[in-house]
């Protein structure tokens, strides 16, 4: 077969090798990452390009007519399904998912693929009307073929799928900064020069009406632009613009890092957060970012503050970005904390006052009325009181053991609400039996029955003691029978063990049944502090349970404990 030489061939040529090794790259990247819609669209536009400049390449530099005409058969298939290749790309690069099915895509390649079907066959001449061999001055064999109606239409469709690509990036890339606005600049630029050129070859405007077709050659300058976008910009790996574009107008910072943990992108509020006008982008993370090695050993969201704006606290998260191929990066949210933080260190301070007050009144008031009860019971038994003055002496010994008994409640409640308070495996029946054992000693004229208690480990503390001495104390001290009797019974299912403790007295009304664990809530004719019930809540809250009252039968009160097991 005989060639010639031509100097358009070498611009062609280039943009051919240049398209076929970003085809080559582009299916390694999904072989070793897996398939994503950026990258399959990208692969199409990649191998368009590649069979209509390397088809231009046989056409320009064959002389045989037969061979230059099925070139230039061939070469359309690759120029007709660019560019809607191209439009395919645009919508994955920007994320508009609601595009990208099977109706769409193929209503997308309905022209190219009628336009290759009519080219091949020629029915009525629709796609050329014929065909001439020239020679230039230069000595060079040209084809020039006369566009049919169905090619005048299918140029017409292609220009179409290309502007509107051009507005989709278009549109969103002007909203952004590095490097989404670079890679939509590299994307938009490269398609400049051969949309240009088109236009003039198709309107016969000169200087480009006639002679030889300079669209392909002029892909030198996309498959450039793009191989840039590809390698320099990792336009493949990088989540696409619209990503971005919510990021720039939130009143939160966000900085995306790449595999390497490099700032790759943020935008303007997180470095107005974090106190810094140097560019983020380009560093380490560790280098810009506070307390990142930290951040990164948490799962969880860190309050740290700004070095460069000590008043100022942030809330760093830390969020790994992952495609189907792996992780690819990760986005670290920057948001302002500092009144919530300011709240939090003015708690904690008045904590640490009230648990200072908390351990005043625990120790030094509780030992001076423990004092006060020991004297003025050693003087109503010594008999150093006059009968007539006894009444006034018992009252005031109620109201010190109310007071012994107001601080011991205190320490419980502080204990309750201390986070810090670790909770461990304890078992209920072992506790049940050791406060009916302890009960039983201090009010000997009360029957305390146990039945039989099966094994129910839950997650609780001590404080659990303290649930059923106030129920089982306050069933005694309540109770208006001659012989009071406390019935005491433990069931287990699969979720939760159950303490049931009933007794003989009075009962509750329905209408007190929830309001007995209120605060300062007594019972018929109560001479104590109010308090106990209310403690018994407090605790079982806290083991994530629950506690209610019921009738007993044939009367009284019966107390349900609910604890969920460990």
């Amino acid at each position: 077969m005989e060639w010639q030489y031509t100097i358009y061939a070498y611009p062609t040529v280039f943009a051919a090798v240049a398209s076929a090794i970003i085809f080559v790259y582009t299916l390694d990247f999904m072989r070793q990452r897996g398939q994503s819609p950026v990258a399959l669209s990208f692969a199409a536009l990649a191998v368009a390009t590649t069979l209509w400049t390397g088809t231009t390449v046989v056409k320009l530099l064959a002389v045989d007519a037969g061979v230059k005409l099925l070139a230039y058969k061939v070469l359309h298939i690759g120029g007709t399904f660019a560019p809607p290749a191209f439009l395919l790309f645009a919508l994955a690069y920007t994320d508009r998912k609601q595009y990208l099915n099977r109706k769409t895509v193929g209503a997308i390649f309905v022209v190219p693929s009628v336009f290759v079907l009519v080219l091949f066959t020629n029915p009525m001449e629709l796609a050329y009307t014929g065909w001439d061999l020239s020679t230039t001055a230069n000595g060079v064999r040209t084809l020039s073929v006369e566009d049919g109606p169905v090619s005048t239409l299918t140029f017409i469709y292609v220009f179409a799928a290309l502007f509107t690509a051009f507005s989709v990036i278009g549109h969103h890339a002007i909203r952004l900064r590095k490097p989404f606005s670079l890679q939509a600049a590299l994307l938009l630029t490269g398609m400049v020069a051969p949309t240009v050129i088109a236009v003039f070859e198709f309107t016969d405007t000169p200087p480009l009406a006639g002679g030889v077709n300079l669209v392909p050659a002029s892909l030198a300058i996309p498959t450039m632009l793009y191989a840039i976008a590809v390698f320099r910009y990792k336009l493949l790996d990088i989540l696409p613009i619209a990503y971005a574009a919510a990021g720039e107008h939130s009143t939160d910072g966000f900085i995306v890092l790449d595999s390497s943990e490099t700032v790759v992108h943020t935008n303007d509020t997180a470095g107005n957060l974090l106190g810094t006008r140097r560019p983020l982008r380009g560093n380490a993370a560790a280098d810009v970012i506070p307390a990142y090695d930290q951040l990164k050993r948490s799962d969880e969201p860190l309050d740290c503050q700004v070095q460069q704006a000590p008043n100022r606290y942030v809330e760093l998260t830390r969020i790994p970005l992952e495609q189907s191929y792996g992780r690819v990066g990760w986005v670290i949210t920057v948001r302002d904390v500092t009144p919530r933080k300011q709240y939090e260190l003015s708690l904690e301070s008045r904590n640490d006052e009230l648990e200072m007050l908390n351990r005043i009144v625990r120790h030094d008031i509780r030992n001076d009325m423990q004092i006060v009860t020991a004297y003025i019971e050693l003087a109503m038994e010594d008999g150093l009181v006059e009968p007539d003055g006894r009444p006034y002496l018992q009252t005031a010994l109620t109201r010190a053991q109310n007071t012994v008994e107001l601080t011991d409640a205190l320490g419980q409640l502080t204990k309750v609400t201390n986070e810090d308070e670790r909770l461990y495996s304890v078992d209920v029946g072992t506790v049940v039996s050791k406060v009916a054992d302890s009960v039983r000693e201090s009010h000997p004229e009360a029957t305390i029955t146990v039945a039989s208690l099966p094994a129910a480990a839950i997650l609780g503390n001590d404080l659990l003691e303290s649930v059923f001495v106030n129920i089982i104390e306050n069933a005694i001290v309540h109770n208006d029978a001659d012989d009071p009797a406390v019935d005491v019974g433990l069931s287990v299912t699969e979720d939760v063990a159950t303490v049931r403790i009933g007794d003989n007295g009075p009962g509750i009304p329905d209408d007190k049944k929830k309001e007995v664990f209120g605060k300062g809530e007594k019972g018929l004719e109560s001479p104590g502090t109010g308090v106990g019930l209310y403690l018994v809540d407090a605790i079982v809250t806290t083991y994530g349970g629950k506690v209610w009252v019921e009738d007993n039968d044939p009367r009284g009160a019966r107390f349900m404990v609910e604890l969920p097991l460990a």
